[in-house]
């Protein structure tokens, strides 16, 4: 549109609204508070519009569909890739963007309509999403060190051993720092020493394997290294943690057909009523 196109189109839409939605300035223009409160339905309405749009053409064979998911590191190696082949089976023109995120990351994207469904272990309660599916399969967070490190050869170690070591772990703040943590505290342990903190996987194991640091991590993370001889699992029961997944989708709006078929071969144990939420929150 031109300028002064775009300039009437706002006039009408503040004459109909009876508020001003942009404050006029000599550096430009900046929303209103009526303007800050109808920019979300703005983007909702242009988000439903597209769906609709994206459904007449799949009907009409002119659309190839596209789905956004995003999910934890270890889903996106172990659930996921099994699902987008058979989804890519059935709709070959199938177009599929993957988000290997953090829990707090995913929740924003989706929130902010960057991904339209995510996988991810049980979340806090949120304004904007909610769980409608869980995962048939889960995992497990285990302990694990270089396969030369002296704990190795020991069977079942303890929380004692263990906590005296230095560590690589995940950042603060976030969700396995935290679970970790509270795990420690639960047991009646002290907090050990971080000698490296890194938001990167490969990053940890490869510290880990080349030096006497400890690392935690989901186990299907570390089969690749475990089976190359790098490192090795230990028992430490009060920190081998169960988790399961869960598929999560915005409160508002439609998914599009797309997200529909990969709900539908994603291995699912349930669907959840709306006011049904996962217990065991792991924030």
């Amino acid at each position: 549109m031109t300028q002064p196109a775009l300039s009437r189109l706002i006039g009408t839409m503040e004459q109909r609204l009876g508020q001003p939605l942009f404050e006029r300035h000599s550096k430009g223009m900046a929303l209103t508070a009526a303007g800050e409160l109808l920019t979300p339905h703005a983007r909702l309405l242009l988000f439903e519009m597209q769906q609709a749009v994206g459904e007449i053409d799949a009907l009409r064979g002119l659309g190839t569909g596209r789905v956004r998911i995003g999910a934890v590191a270890a889903v996106t190696r172990t659930i996921l890739p099994c699902a987008i082949a058979k989804l890519l089976d059935l709709a070959p023109a199938l177009q599929v963007k993957v988000l290997d995120a953090t829990d707090d990351q995913l929740v924003t994207a989706l929130a902010d309509r960057e991904i339209d469904l995510m996988i991810a272990p049980p979340l806090a309660p949120h304004p904007d999403i909610w769980p409608i599916a869980e995962c048939d399969d889960g995992d497990f967070y285990a302990v694990f060190a270089a396969a030369a490190h002296p704990l190795a050869a020991i069977g079942d170690v303890t929380m004692q051993q263990i906590l005296s070591q230095s560590w690589a772990m995940p950042p603060a703040g976030g969700a396995p720092r935290m679970l970790f943590e509270r795990r420690v505290t639960e047991a009646g342990g002290p907090l050990p020493h971080v000698g490296v903190e890194t938001n990167s996987i490969g990053v940890m194991l490869a510290c880990v394997a080349a030096s006497r640091l400890l690392g935690w991590l989901p186990y299907p993370l570390l089969e690749g290294d475990i089976q190359r001889g790098a490192v090795v699992a230990l028992r430490v029961p009060a920190l081998t943690v169960e988790r399961r997944f869960f598929v999560y989708s915005r409160r508002r709006g439609s998914l599009a057909p797309a997200a529909r078929q990969l709900l539908a071969v994603l291995p699912l144990k349930a669907a959840i009523a709306p006011d049904d939420k996962p217990v065991g929150h792991q924030r």
